[in-house]
């Protein structure tokens, strides 16, 4: 009865650390997000991630492990690796295709993080990917508020993903389902992370042809309403609507006005958000790069 007893004691004491190391790393997320050196916040977040990888080893079900991890992976994946495959375009053919497979591993890994999630909201959505439009549909209107989060970073990396692989046969079969997460999404909480689901979305529409369901009047009415909720404050507004609506509908013009609107935007001007418009600002400079290669 003893060695039970303790044995017991010991799983609770695991739980309970779990528990404490959990909440240091939620409580943490913040001070990433404020840090103005993106070269100093990549190690920090790509350790945050793994911690939480090990934490979910013993409890994993956790929402709220889940949760970090499929944001540290869009965040990580978006903000660094993202901003190498930009670095390198025109280069080493070699180095592109390394650093597009490791998003897209990335990215894929976080999704499935996503619907682990997802599942504890409404068991289901485990499948959410392999679903019928119509069933998906049906699942997701169980969800309410509080699965907003988990909603939100899982289409980011389903997205993100799917982004890599614009022409596959998969992806044609795939966007109706994401458009019905961000569809959801926005229904549940337009306002989340500053408007995050309208850019989302203005992103969706901007990325692809009106055959996959494309259509950049509905993505510059998304745009306009997330630099709405941002309050004009988060860069990604302006640099997403740069790389993705201004190419599609080749507007150079605008183009050149938003990404020099990045680069000229004062350091501070987000302190909650300071990576982020870092990392915005290093990317609008990788993409004016590019302008005679993206306007004909």
């Amino acid at each position: 009865m003893g060695l039970l007893t303790c044995q017991g004691c010991g799983a609770l004491g695991q739980r309970s650390a779990v528990r404490v190391m959990g909440s240091v790393a939620e409580t943490g997320m913040p001070a990433y997000l404020r840090e103005t050196d993106a070269e100093l916040a990549e190690p920090a977040l790509a350790a945050s991630v793994k911690l939480t990888e090990a934490l979910l080893e013993t409890a994993p079900d956790d929402t709220r492990l889940l949760l970090q991890v499929v944001q540290g992976l869009a965040g990580y994946t978006y903000a660094f690796v993202e901003m190498r495959i930009e670095a390198v375009r025109g280069g080493d053919p070699e180095q592109i295709r390394l650093h597009t497979q490791r998003a897209q591993r990335l990215y894929q890994r976080g999704l499935q993080y996503g619907l682990r999630l997802l599942s504890q909201y409404h068991p289901p959505l485990r499948q959410a990917t392999a679903l019928p439009l119509e069933t998906l549909n049906m699942h997701l209107r169980r969800l309410d508020r509080e699965a907003v989060p988990a909603l939100l970073w899982t289409s980011f990396c389903w997205g993100g993903f799917l982004n890599f692989e614009r022409t596959a046969l998969e992806t044609v079969t795939a966007l109706p389902l994401l458009q019905a997460m961000l569809t959801r999404l926005l229904e549940l909480d337009e306002a989340y992370f500053y408007g995050l689901p309208h850019l989302l979305q203005a992103v969706h529409y901007a990325s692809f042809a009106a055959a996959l369901g494309g259509d950049p009047v509905q993505a510059q009415r998304h745009f306009m309403r997330a630099y709405a909720l941002s309050q004009g404050r988060l860069l990604l507004v302006p640099l997403l609507e740069a790389q993705y609506y201004a190419v599609q509908v080749q507007d150079r013009a605008l183009f050149a006005e938003r990404l020099q609107h990045v680069l000229a935007a004062p350091e501070m001007l987000f302190p909650e958000q300071a990576l982020l418009n870092a990392v915005a600002k290093h990317r609008a400079a990788l993409l004016l790069r590019r302008i005679d290669e993206l306007f004909i």
